[in-house]
């Protein structure tokens, strides 16, 4: 999955700690799943799981009384570990609805630029999936109001509703998204794989290295890069895809996405000369200095620095919860898994810190223009239900969306970084939000005091004049 920079302020996000305490890719407005690209397709249930739906519905006929098509068009292709897991749910409900036709259709990230203009036509689609952010600013003459059914009972979470059934921030986070695209206030769209982006490491690596807990402060990053470093391993690198985090992360973790998304839209210059940014310059020139960064950070295309972390020749990497999935191939079934926040960095303006988090979720969305609204619903209901997100969980290495889900094994120390956070950050803390003025300029000339080419006051110098030029035309 290459997931890449997109992602409101949410105070609810602490509410997911006793959540997770019970259970264990090119750059957009916001993350969308993004496991390798793959051609569409479209498929209904495997035979196999049809002929098991078969059985099942012979010996249990369904007295539902729902009826007709459902159409539904999913992000994923019919090659990833989630198409499996979304057969096995239609099967299932196709047992228990026997009279409901279920037409699947495997788009791939292809749906991002085909789901528009087939709404617009009239085709009829009545689920699709996508990420509810850019789905809601983009989409919002199509999508679905789905407050009231929300309160329908849950599929395999016995006594809850739908809603009640998921973790309690990723469907708060959703309804702050109506508002921020100009709908009236609800839920639009059911949150399902939970994302967020943190360091993930080798644990083998740790011990070899006496690393005994992971790095809350800078100071302990540092101390856990020169142990890494000497048992001969490059402690941090990253790639291409994902160089806005590694700066995002460090000024967001000191002063907050607010502050963040200010200092690259200041067309001023001045705020690049707030002494935080001199000390972030400070900070880099010694991970480069003492050799605490991959060498190949200036080339690396991606992906190739997960590669090397999967390949245990880099001991951090920042990057999203699909990473495991991505690699798996690569570091094989005995990888040790290990992740935590970006470190909490000194002299800040209490704004981040550990309490925030760049997390989100894809989503599954109805459209509002849908004639079988029951049908489509009971579906989607079989989709976020218990039994198909630990499928997504056990067989796709997705955090599960509902409560009392095991996680899977790769992203268990993830949900103490749920816990942690009350604050949902954008993707990179706000560095992505200048626009050309990021893409063009602020991330180029952190790779150059990355790499060393810059000392730290003329990295602040470089930044103020070109944000001045930048903006003043």
């Amino acid at each position: 999955m290459n997931n890449r920079r997109k992602l409101g302020t949410l105070a609810l996000l602490s509410l997911i700690l006793t959540v997770v305490l019970l259970a264990g890719c090119s750059k957009s407005a916001a993350p969308s799943a993004s496991p390798s690209e793959s051609p569409s397709a479209t498929a209904t249930p495997s035979a196999s799981a049809s002929e098991s739906a078969t059985a099942s519905a012979s010996e249990s006929p369904s007295a539902s009384g729902l009826e007709g098509k459902v159409v539904f068009w999913s992000m994923w292709s019919n090659t990833e570990p989630q198409a499996k897991v979304i057969e096995a749910a239609i099967a299932e409900f196709k047992a228990n609805n026997p009279a409901v036709e279920v037409e699947l259709k495997f788009n791939g990230r292809d749906i991002n630029k085909l789901i528009k203009p087939a709404l617009e036509s009239g085709q009829q689609i009545d689920i699709f999936e996508q990420d509810p952010g850019s789905a809601l600013a983009n989409l919002k003459d199509h999508v679905m109001k789905l407050d009231d059914l929300l309160q329908q009972p849950s599929v395999g979470s016995d006594g809850k509703s739908v809603k009640d059934s998921l973790i309690p921030s990723l469907i708060e986070w959703v309804k702050t998204l109506s508002t921020e695209a100009g709908l009236e206030e609800g839920y639009y769209a059911i949150p399902q794989q939970p994302y967020a982006v943190l360091f993930f490491y080798n644990k083998a690596l740790f011990e070899k290295a006496g690393i005994t807990a992971v790095p809350t402060s800078w100071e302990e990053f540092l101390a856990a890069c020169e142990a890494l470093k000497q048992i001969g391993v490059d402690p941090i690198t990253f790639d291409d895809a994902y160089r806005d985090l590694f700066i995002g992360g460090y000024l967001g973790s000191a002063m907050g996405s607010d502050w963040t998304d200010s200092l690259v839209k200041d067309k001023t210059g001045e705020m690049w000369k707030d002494p935080i940014v001199k000390q972030f310059a400070s900070d880099m020139q010694q991970l480069q200095e003492k050799g605490y960064l991959s060498k190949k950070i200036a080339g690396n295309k991606y992906p190739a620095g997960q590669q090397d972390l999967a390949l245990g020749k880099a001991g951090m990497y920042l990057n999203g919860t699909w990473l495991p999935n991505e690699v798996a191939a690569t570091a094989g079934p005995d990888f040790r898994w290990g992740s935590f926040q970006f470190p909490t960095v000194s002299n800040g303006n209490g704004e981040g810190g550990l309490q925030g988090l760049t997390f989100g979720a894809q989503g599954l969305l109805m459209n509002k223009n849908s004639k079988n609204v029951p049908a489509a619903f009971e579906l989607v209901k079989y989709l976020v239900g218990k039994k198909a997100q630990q499928g997504m969980a056990d067989q796709a290495l997705a955090i599960p969306a509902t409560l009392d889900t095991e996680w899977p094994a790769p992203l268990a120390e993830a949900a103490t970084a749920f816990g942690n956070a009350k604050v949902n950050m954008p993707w990179g803390n706000g560095i992505d939000n200048g626009g050309d003025f990021s893409t063009g300029t602020v991330i180029p000339v952190f790779m150059e005091l990355a790499t060393g080419k810059l000392s730290p006051d003329a990295y602040v110098d470089k930044m103020s004049g070109a944000a001045k030029k930048f903006y003043g035309g």
